[in-house]
């Protein structure tokens, strides 16, 4: 609204250039009068402006008008270029509209800052224009100062827009933080697409939607913790965590603290504030005779509601009073513990060592993996569906335990573990005559940074898990804008998995490359296989689909994964499909899409990003 008003009286108004200036040094010490108005582009430095004996320090890129009449200065220690242009901008009919627009818009202030997120525009058409000044052009330079007004008030009016529609999602974001809330969800809301929410949480918060909609229930969970009176189990429930355990854990990667354990400490913080003039109360009467009733013994039942926190506070205050006053001369030595008490993803209490070393898992080698660590067992005789996972370690460092879902017992026994990962939780009873046992389960994650991040604190490697996810959040973001710049906003994606028989959309949650299409790169479903998802179980991650309504399924992008059907034998249904016919499927090679960990996914990520960006150059 604000640039549109600019805009208008730009229309109504004569201009013309008086001088232009472009100053580019390593260090200025500038004056001038201003007696006209001005427009001062700072295109590079960091400098102290002064105008009529006000000081203001610029850092960067601004853009600074003025219809403030007075002296100016500009001083810099470092490289600046810097373009100073006066002009006259008298509106020709003056009415009552345009002094009151006049007055209220930005053009009109005696000195208005401007910002600019893309300045490049600007900077090359304020150059231009000094180029045609200095040649005398005054006809050109009329016209290209008519053109840069207009530039930056343009772009000034998408920012204000892209503003508008920010506040839109963070509001809706507030309003639901009680609820799933997903991407989908605020892009609807938004009428954006969710490649363009994407970028516009990237350009304002350095990352996406999702992150900033965790950070804001991080903060929430915090604020309800610090309320005595709210249970934990409630406040997970709240929050749409789906067990108090995994409700907990989750709040300990966020503040390095157990919610008890957190609300211990804010209680503390609160009792050793210092009494001072702000912290006092101003009674009124019915708190007054709030006191009295305490002062006789009478108010018991709300004694009782500020009992536990006091009683916590002084158990605390007594402890530590206690430890200073039977503290010996010489601190006995102590032993340093060897093991830790954790709740793994089955809720179940589990005495494991402190930094196990020797692990055995049958399933997540993927998550050990990418903690840089080999374990010495694993199921590996069907690797060649993981190949991904190859290059993580050496043949020979780890020993196969197993094979078609079954462990053996005798080979993990000769192992001599320290610990077993398992995600069956039938097997821990056998497992646990052997080694502490922990059950892992991805669905207790949210996501593949939580899922490393939670593998970390199990096995006492949180530096490690950092790192990945670290390495795993840049790699996913560039892989997603690699993709974004070269497809329409609304292209839609499909994986089908062929059988003989009958052909199987991936869900989007499954192996078959469709965590990393859909969960991790964010790619938006055909319409059909968005519905499959929405209202229906897939089958082990699949959708049956029969090869007589297979086209109903086919996105703009279809990949495809044949692990069954090696001969190819396929109904005309399939090989008449257009995308088909002209091979324009994209082929995924089963040995390196069936595991869905952390690590082999970000592979898969990074080869269909680069497989998609390849079919859209084909098809330009």
């Amino acid at each position: 609204m604000e640039q549109n008003i600019n805009r208008f009286l730009l229309e109504q108004m004569f201009l013309k250039v008086l001088r232009v200036e472009h100053i580019e040094s390593s260090s200025i010490d500038w004056s001038s009068h201003v007696q006209s108005n001005a427009w001062i582009i700072v295109a590079e430095g960091d400098i102290c402006l002064t105008i009529d004996n006000q000081p203001y320090t610029i850092a960067g890129f601004q853009i600074i008008h003025l219809t403030k009449r007075g002296p100016l200065s500009m001083r810099a220690t470092t490289k600046v270029s810097i373009y100073v242009i006066d002009y006259i901008g008298e509106i020709l009919y003056r009415d009552e509209l345009l002094l009151a627009l006049q007055q209220q818009a930005s053009l009109g202030q005696p000195i208005f800052f401007y910002t600019l997120i893309n300045p490049f525009v600007v900077i090359e058409m304020a150059n231009n224009l000094y180029c045609h000044y200095q040649k005398k052009q005054m006809l050109a330079v009329q016209a290209d100062f008519h053109q840069l007004m207009a530039q930056v008030f343009a772009e000034l009016g998408q920012q204000e827009q892209k503003h508008s529609v920010l506040e839109q999602a963070l509001a809706y974001i507030e309003r639901h933080l009680y609820q799933p809330i997903s991407i989908q969800d605020v892009a609807q809301h938004t009428q954006l697409s969710t490649q363009k929410l994407f970028m516009l949480f990237q350009a304002h918060f350095g990352h996406g939607p999702k992150q900033y909609i965790q950070q804001q229930q991080r903060q929430l969970a915090q604020k309800y913790i610090q309320q005595p009176h709210y249970q934990i189990k409630d406040i997970a429930q709240a929050m749409h965590f789906n067990t108090e355990i995994y409700f907990s854990r989750a709040f300990k990667k966020w503040t390095g603290l157990t919610p008890s354990e957190y609300l211990e400490k804010s209680i503390i913080d609160k009792s050793e504030k210092p009494i001072n003039n702000e912290n006092h109360f101003q009674y009124n009467n019915s708190q007054l005779m709030q006191a009295k009733l305490f002062e006789n013994g009478s108010n018991t039942i709300m004694l009782k509601k500020l009992a536990t926190p006091f009683l916590v506070s002084l158990i605390l205050l007594l402890a530590a009073c206690g430890a200073d006053s039977t503290q010996k001369t010489e601190d006995a030595p102590k032993e340093e513990a060897t093991t830790r008490v954790i709740i793994d993803d089955a809720g179940r209490e589990v005495e494991i060592p402190i930094k196990p070393e020797r692990i055995v898992t049958d399933w997540y080698l993927g998550q050990v993996l990418a903690l840089d660590i080999v374990p010495v067992g694993a199921v590996v005789a069907n690797l060649d569906y993981a190949a991904f996972l190859k290059q993580y370690y050496k043949e020979g460092d780890i020993t196969n335990i197993g094979t078609d879902g079954s462990v053996s017992l005798e080979k993990v026994l000769e192992l001599k573990p320290d610990l077993i990962i398992t995600w069956n939780v039938d097997d821990v009873e056998k497992f646990e005559k052997i080694a502490p046992t922990i059950v892992f389960s991805e669905s207790a994650h949210q996501g593949a940074s939580d899922e490393i991040k939670a593998m970390g604190d199990y096995l006492d490697r949180q530096a490690e898990a950092d790192a990945f996810v670290q390495d795993f959040e840049k790699r996913i973001d560039a892989a997603r804008q690699k993709i974004y710049a070269a497809i329409p906003e609304d292209a839609t994606f499909t994986i089908f998995d062929v059988f003989e028989k009958n052909a199987t959309v991936v869900a989007n949650d499954s192996v078959s490359g469709g965590r990393a299409l859909y969960q991790v790169l964010g790619m938006k479903p055909q319409e059909k296989v968005q519905e499959l998802f929405d209202t229906k179980e897939s089958n082990n991650g699949r959708y049956d689909v029969s090869y007589e309504v297979v086209g109903d399924y086919v996105g703009d992008y279809v990949f495809v994964i044949n692990f069954f059907n090696k001969d190819e034998n396929f109904p005309a249904t399939w090989t008449n499909l257009d995308v088909v016919k002209n091979n324009k499927t994209l082929h995924l090679a089963p040995e390196y899409y069936f595991a869905s960990d952390p690590l082999s996914v970000l592979h898969q990520a990074e080869e269909m990003a680069e497989t998609i960006v390849e079919a859209a150059k084909s098809a330009r």
